[in-house]
């Protein structure tokens, strides 16, 4: 039974994201259930395809640019299919256009050789040459067109591409680099659906989709490659047992910000400082908590840390040698909390030294057992250090990088990033609570659901910007946003740390990206910052 959130809770706009499983049962269900015929959705779809064809090539006329033939290249399958339909709306609109067939059209079948006799009946009409079939990669190099229309394979594609389809996309990056814009079909030639990495896949400038955006237009490796992605409503109907798992998340509304509230309703966030000479990590984190409106930061550890006069410190913590009450055997007991935390951020600042780590593991999970036995919630985000050097049950948020993910799952960094969606659902079973993989698109991921949050920061890339979030998670946790479930609190801080970064050029420092996010959270309250 869904939990009711109160009226004031975070506000999520997300939307699905399909599995190639998912697309083609939305497909057969269509067809076979409904009752529409596979024909007329290829009709609706390579028409759609055309519009923007038409589109690409008006932008370039606007602009004085030469207006070239468009160049169709199609596959063996219904989206070569969808291709044939492209290209012969295009006919009817008078526009030059190519058609090379990787596939022999002869060897077709069902909808999609239908779709290839129709286009080959306008032509004739017309006096067009028709299709050309064989040397495809060689032919699509020779071109010269405005437009490339992509249509070798669709969402089915679960094999590597084999050398003569390498050459054609290689081809068609060549075209691409000497000013043609590449418009794919519902996914680029080459790219897994599913979000996997990939070997060579087309890039393409717009990508125009059927049904639904799929996993692959919005997660890493593969959205650099999609370009801009137009979503088209051709009359699918999703079967009544399709389960969403994965979904993208377009905008955040916090709720309306209580004027009469005091410091204690928006959180006091502990920060525990790391190891001697990295306290600058815990600062930014500390500064990431108070700019996302936290009502007190303390930092935790070493007191002498510079640091500005709004964070509070004190040496309740355990985090190595320079600590008041280190966690060893001259301590019998850990050191009490301060028992006004309601978050508390670990790991900014650990570079990974064993019995410091030990001692903080320590403190950790002493505090969250005290808090538990006083009926408290201590709410921990665990970061960087801490990823690793910390267990399952002692964080409900962990926020790895691709690195720190590859030390927790003894897997490589290229393991990692082949299928992001994967190891994210691997980092919950091993860790537990919510996990936020960090990239140019992090994933969040809890026991149910995996989240994709756009990316489109490059200023992100710099370090500290990690230590930003985590305390802009903590801060919600803590009640800087309201009273909201935890995986939506974490959703909407990794939302809010991208659009902080959002527009911003090469060279941001984290600590003004933390300043930023004051802006993005007026953003999402409606307010003014």
């Amino acid at each position: 039974m869904p939990v009711k959130m109160p009226v004031n809770a975070i506000r999520l706009g997300l939307s699905p994201l399909l599995s190639a499983a998912q697309a083609r049962a939305r497909d057969r269900h269509t067809i076979d259930v409904i009752g529409v015929p596979g024909l007329v959705l290829m009709e609706h779809a390579g028409r759609a395809v055309a519009d923007v064809a038409m589109s690409a090539r008006a932008d370039d006329a606007g602009h004085g640019g030469d207006v070239g033939p468009v160049v169709v290249v199609c596959g063996g399958g219904n989206n070569g299919g969808d291709g044939y339909v492209c290209a012969r709306h295009l006919l009817a609109r008078g526009v030059d256009v190519v058609v090379l067939a990787a596939a022999d059209p002869a060897r077709l079948t069902g909808d999609a050789k239908i779709a290839a006799d129709l286009f080959k009946s306008a032509a004739a009409h017309i006096g067009h040459p028709g299709i050309a079939v064989g040397d495809t990669a060689a032919r699509v190099a020779a071109s010269i067109p405005t437009v490339i229309v992509d249509a070798l394979f669709g969402t089915g594609l679960s094999r590597p591409l084999d050398e003569d389809a390498i050459a054609i996309v290689v081809a068609i990056e060549t075209v691409r680099a000497r000013g043609a814009r590449v418009i794919a079909v519902d996914v680029p030639s080459g790219l897994p659906t599913d979000g996997q990495a990939h070997t060579v896949a087309v890039a393409a400038d717009i990508t125009v989709t059927f049904g639904g955006e799929k996993i692959v237009h919005r997660s890493e490796p593969g959205r650099a490659h999609c370009g801009r992605v137009i979503s088209v409503d051709i009359g699918f109907f999703p079967p009544p047992d399709e389960v969403t798992t994965v979904w993208h998340l377009d905008t955040v509304q916090l709720p309306a910000l209580d004027v009469t509230a005091h410091k204690g309703r928006f959180g006091h966030v502990g920060v525990v400082a790391g190891d001697p000479g990295t306290g600058g990590a815990a600062i930014l984190s500390a500064l990431g908590a108070l700019r996302s409106g936290a009502g007190l930061v303390t930092l935790l550890g070493d007191v002498d840390v510079p640091r500005p006069i709004e964070v509070m410190a004190t040496p309740f913590t355990a985090v190595g040698p320079r600590t008041v009450a280190s966690l060893d055997e001259r301590s019998s007991s850990p050191p009490r909390p301060p028992w006004s935390l309601d978050a508390m951020v670990v790991g900014p600042g650990l570079t990974g030294d064993v019995a410091t780590m030990a001692h903080v593991a320590t403190g950790v999970r002493s505090w969250r057992t005290m808090a538990t036995d006083a009926e408290q919630m201590l709410w921990t985000v665990a970061d960087a250090g801490a990823v690793s050097g910390l267990s399952r049950g002692d964080a409900d948020v962990w926020t790895p990088h691709p690195g720190e993910a590859a030390r927790v799952l003894g897997i490589s960094v290229v393991e990692v990033q082949h299928d992001r969606l994967a190891t994210a659902r691997r980092l919950v079973d091993v860790l537990g609570g919510v996990v936020v993989l960090k990239g140019h698109a992090p994933v969040i991921a809890t026991a149910s659901r995996l989240v994709v949050v756009g990316g489109d920061a490059p200023a992100l890339a710099v370090a500290g910007s990690g230590d930003v979030l985590a305390g802009v998670i903590a801060a919600g946790l803590g009640g800087a946003f309201g009273a909201s479930a935890v995986d939506a609190v974490v959703i909407a801080s990794v939302w809010l740390h991208q659009r902080a970064g959002q527009g911003q050029g090469r060279g941001l420092l984290a600590s003004e990206l933390a300043e930023r996010v004051r802006g993005a959270v007026a953003e999402a309250r409606g307010d003014t910052p």
